[in-house]
Order: C-alpha cells, then structure tokens, then sequence
C-alpha cells in the first residue's frame, strides 16, 4: 500500500543544545515538538539521545531555533548540514568555515587501509558561524526560514559574529531575541506563564479560521472563478489557493497565483514563489501559507478532523496526544530520505546516527556475516533496560561505507 503525502507540517525545528552544566557541550537536532525533544535530554520524559544522557551534562537548554521549513524532509536536510558543515555539499569547499581532517586505520582482518573524515570539534562561535553560512547558502535561500534565540549570551555571540563577516542574511530571514527570556530566571516560569519554547504553539491552531474560510469557498457543488484568469476552479479546491487576508475569500488556480508571484519577484530564475501581493486585496501574502492551507485541505484529513474537534475530557485529550506524538516518530522509513543520503555524501559520524544505532548495527553489520566463524546469532532476544528514542529522522538511516 502507497504511503499517503502528509500535509506540511506545523512545526518543525533545528535547534541547538547546550549543556548548562558544561557550556562546552554542545548538540545540534531537529524536532516538531521541543518542549517534549527537551524533556527526553534532559531525561524527564522516557527516551533521548545517548550523547546527551550523560548526568554529568544535564540539564541541558534549548539556546536558538530554526523554523519555518517547507516540509519534514526540508529541515532534516538542514540539520544535517548544520551537523556537518565540513561535509555537506551546501557549502563550496572554498567557502567552508570548518574542514575536514581525513584518518587512516588499517582493518586488523583485512589488513586493508581505510580513510575517513575525522569529526572536527565545533565550539559555540563555530556552530553560530556555520548557521550563518548555511542561511546563506543558495541551497535554503528561497525557504522562510526564522532564527529565534532563547539564550541571550548566545544572541549576543550571533550578533558580533555578524557585524564581523562581510557577508549580510538575505532579506527575508527574520532573527529574533525571545523577549520573554531575555534576564529572566526559571524561577519566572509557572505552568500558567510559560516562556521560551515552552511558549510555542508547535499545532495548527493558527491555521484554524483561515481553514474554515477554505473549506467554506469548496463547500458547495461549484466554486468561484479564479481571480487570476477568470476560468473555472475545482468544486473539490484541488490545486487551488484562497487568500490568507482576513475578509478576503479570492481563490486562484495554483499555477496561476504562482506565475503572477514569480513575475513580481522580477530577476529571480525560481520556478516557486516566495510571497507576493493578492490580485484581488492587494494584500501581502506569504506562499508558504497558502499552500500549507491547500495541503491541510487535501491531505490531511486526519489533522482537520482534530483541529475542529470539540473540547473533550483529559483522557480524550492524552489519547489523542499519544497518537499524535506516535505519528510524528513514526515516519522513519520514509523512502524521501534516501533523496537525503544521494544530496549529502554520508559517513559514519558519531553525533548524528551511529550512536544510537549501536545495538542495532551489532546484527546488521556486514562483516559480521553468517559465514564468520567468530559470529554466533544469539537465541534469545536482547532486552534493553531502557528504550531509546532516536535524535531525529537521520537516526533510521543505513550507514554507507
């Protein structure tokens, strides 16, 4: 059975950790949900990364936030590179802030040579400067992306790290100090004010009156016309646009709302928009809202089916959560991310997968064949004394040699 597209999604984030026991101790992740992510790290919720469940390194923050990604596969993307900026290929090798240190090791049963990049050491300047070169890159440059810190030393690393480089962000990219945890102590946090990431709406209930207003324009056997060129839209609102203005319902055809976009923004060789103004209010709208209503209409039922649901009893409530939350971790085998592994050359890193593959790789390794004397499959079931919940998507993939 052919898996179905899920909508965009409503919150996706690379975020980077820092322990506050060790300043020096810094993680770089992706998440659709940190408030839960920061519980696992921290170990008050079952699960986490192996690498930051150390007691020594605990508890750990959340410093700064990078939203705003078109899709699931988008942000893993960017995490990966930020992981890896001496790697990736977003970054021109003459460009690259961090390189690479290549190690030799010589197989004890083979005796054969084999070379691999050694993982450089990232401090907090270079983890900072190499995000400032990835929103930079081409490679992300059309995406509306938004960088939200939450540590205000680190804010002010980010800030004269700069006013230093001669290269600028391009317009669009929004960089933001939380306000809310700007001097504030956690002492300042209670359940009835919450602060930081704590204060994200990480669901869809942003979307919510605009969603009525769509599902509204398709409700009847025939629709309006497009406001582009004036033929006929689908009753159904299949490949169809509604304005995001507040009092304004003009539909489009995708195409059409898109070619008029594209020639507004004049000199850009893009075959997506960015943003553009209505044909019928004149208003500024942002492309990637309207098409996260459009995806949210024809294809996710699922989603629509609980932002309109009424208010339910707590045990309601937690059921409908856990599903959520299997849902979100339950996309490992995604067949898009092998369109990862061909954009970025992967090797066995440490941060990202392989430490929290470990158990596994110990059965899948192919040196440890059935033809190896030395290997004997065990009879019985290894049992784990504590489950682990992979960083992110990445933490699924195969290791390539």
């Amino acid at each position: 059975m052919e898996k179905q597209l899920a909508p965009i999604p409503a919150f996706y984030a690379c975020y980077l950790l820092r322990s506050i026991a060790r300043h020096s101790s810094l993680y770089v992740g992706s998440t659709p949900n940190p408030q839960r992510r920061l519980k696992q790290h921290n170990g008050d919720a079952k699960g986490g990364a192996v690498r930051t469940s150390k007691i020594s390194l605990r508890p750990w923050e959340m410093t700064c936030l990078v939203t705003g990604f078109p899709s699931k596969i988008a942000a893993l993307q960017f995490e990966w590179a930020w992981q890896n900026p001496n790697l990736t290929r977003h970054i021109p090798p003459g460009s690259r802030i961090t390189q690479s240190k290549m190690t030799s090791r010589i197989s004890p049963r083979t005796g054969k040579v084999r070379k691999r990049s050694a993982r450089p050491r990232f401090s907090l300047t270079d983890r900072l400067a190499n995000l400032h070169l990835l929103l930079r890159s081409p490679s992300f440059a059309r995406w509306p992306l938004k960088l939200t810190f939450f540590c205000e030393d680190v804010h002010r690393v980010w800030q004269k790290w700069s006013s230093q480089t001669p290269e600028k962000l391009r317009s669009g990219i929004q960089v933001t100090m939380d306000e809310a945890s700007r001097n504030v102590s956690a002492a300042a946090e209670t359940p009835g004010n919450p602060i930081g990431i704590h204060a994200l709406d990480v669901g869809y209930s942003g979307i919510k009156q605009q969603l009525e207003k769509s599902q509204l324009a398709f409700n009847g056997d025939t629709s309006s016309p497009c406001v582009v060129c004036q033929k006929a839209t689908p009753a159904t609102g299949a490949a169809t646009l509604v304005c995001t203005n507040d009092g304004c319902s003009a539909v489009s055809h995708l195409q059409c709302l898109s070619r008029v976009f594209l020639k507004e923004e004049s000199g850009h060789d893009a075959l997506v928009p960015t943003h553009g103004k209505c044909p019928s209010c004149k208003a500024e709208l942002q492309w990637v809202d309207l098409v996260k209503d459009l995806s949210l209409r024809t294809r996710g039922e699922k989603e629509v089916k609980i932002i309109f649901k009424s208010k339910r009893g707590k045990k309601a409530v937690a059921t409908a959560a856990a599903i959520a939350e299997s849902d979100e971790s339950g996309d490992d085998d995604d067949p898009l991310d092998l369109v990862l592994q061909e954009e970025d050359e992967w090797q066995q890193l440490s941060e990202s997968s392989d430490d929290e593959q470990d158990h596994k790789k110990i059965r899948s390794d192919p040196s440890l064949g059935h033809g190896s004397a030395r290997f004997k499959r065990p009879t019985t079931a290894v049992v784990f004394s504590e489950p682990v919940i992979e960083d992110s998507d990445w933490d699924q993939a195969e290791v390539l040699d």
